[in-house]
């Protein structure tokens, strides 16, 4: 293992053994806060959100690299280890190793001499949480820099593929109305239940659609992920709730996919909507998109989750999802990220700060 191979584990173990479930962040928060060098200063400091950068150069592209804290809760996942050639625990790869790698670069580039292009980096927590606990709208409010990004990188896992725009994700609780009664008079009554297992078949069937954005395969997908009836084993229940997830391809708008989703269920039923993150436009021909690729000769795939590269895409700020953790390991109890992963990942965006393109 080299050097740079094993500074990088030993960060990412440190990490992931600081417990960093989404609302419960303050230790890592104030433990990456502090691994911040000088001379990046801060830019922005929010509630769970902060930005460092150099000063800005009149003539200088401006890469933003970003990436959580925060981790679903620990599935007797901590403390982590190191063992074959992987760092496993809680978070390691979504995404830990991811904010090692950035931590460890800035730490580096702030003891050189600057290369061609300015490097910032974002920090930020409750990533694992529903829209309403995003802290980056409010930094995008309140911070003109991270507005002038020429490439935000989010160092979520994707396998070390460059992986543009992201699918919208729509959730939606769809009520289903009767009538109580006992359930030795059945007839007498009008069973939700019954009423919800016809009202969400559409739903149940929908077959996948595939969209294809400048190139890249993204595929439309609807699912039932939880349902609530009844207050007793004797009653015939007069509601039943169903939670509904649609994710949506970048052809279609927010309103596109709530009318798209009303039109799957009976109108007699009752919507509501609960969020609606939009999807992320695809950001390949931004140049330092494509000097990325180069460094890397990384494959370059549609996104087919939802990602915070749309929270700059909304706002014409070029994205992309590129980071070492491997997404099939994301969220599970055997999380791990590979330490070749972690040293390539730095190495490449290395490589485009400092404009050492082959």
């Amino acid at each position: 293992m080299s050097a740079l191979a094993d500074r990088l584990a030993r960060r990412t173990l440190e990490l992931v053994d600081i417990p960093s479930e989404s609302l419960h962040e303050e230790t890592i928060r104030d433990h990456v806060r502090a691994l911040v060098p000088a001379p990046f200063e801060p830019v922005f400091t929010g509630d769970d959100a902060f930005l460092w950068a150099r000063e800005r150069r009149p003539d200088a592209p401006f890469l933003l690299l970003a990436g959580h804290y925060d981790t679903v809760p620990a599935q007797d996942n901590l403390p982590g280890r190191v063992a074959a050639n992987a760092v496993h625990g809680c978070g390691a790869s979504d995404m830990k190793g991811g904010v090692a790698v950035a931590l460890e670069l800035v730490r580096d580039l702030a003891d050189e001499e600057q290369g061609p292009v300015d490097v910032g980096l974002l920090l930020f927590g409750r990533e694992e949480l529903p829209p309403a606990h995003n802290p980056l709208p409010a930094l995008f409010d309140r911070c003109a820099l991270a507005r002038e990004a020429d490439l935000a990188v989010l160092l979520e896992p994707t396998d070390l593929t460059i992986q543009a725009g992201c699918l919208g994700n729509l959730s939606a609780r769809v009520a289903f109305h009767g009538v109580s009664g006992h359930s030795a008079r059945p007839w007498l009554a009008e069973n939700a239940i019954h009423k919800a297992i016809e009202g969400l078949a559409r739903i149940a069937t929908f077959q996948r659609r595939e969209a294809v954005i400048d190139g890249l395969p993204f595929y439309e997908v609807a699912s039932v992920t939880r349902i609530a009836a009844g207050v007793a084993d004797n009653v015939v229940p007069d509601k039943a709730v169903a939670t509904v997830n649609l994710r949506y391809p970048p052809d279609r708008t927010p309103a596109d996919a709530e009318e798209l989703l009303r039109s799957l269920v009976p109108t007699d039923a009752t919507v509501e909507i609960d969020g609606n993150s939009p999807p992320a436009a695809v950001s390949v021909d931004a140049p330092l998109a494509r000097t990325l690729q180069a460094v890397g000769g990384f494959a370059i795939e549609a996104k087919q989750a939802w990602t915070n590269v749309a929270d700059f895409t909304s706002r014409g700020i070029p994205a992309v999802n590129f980071g070492p953790g491997g997404t099939r390991y994301a969220h599970r109890r055997d999380e791990l990220v590979e330490i070749a992963a972690l040293e390539r990942a730095y190495t490449a965006l290395r490589s485009v700060a400092l404009g050492d393109v082959v």
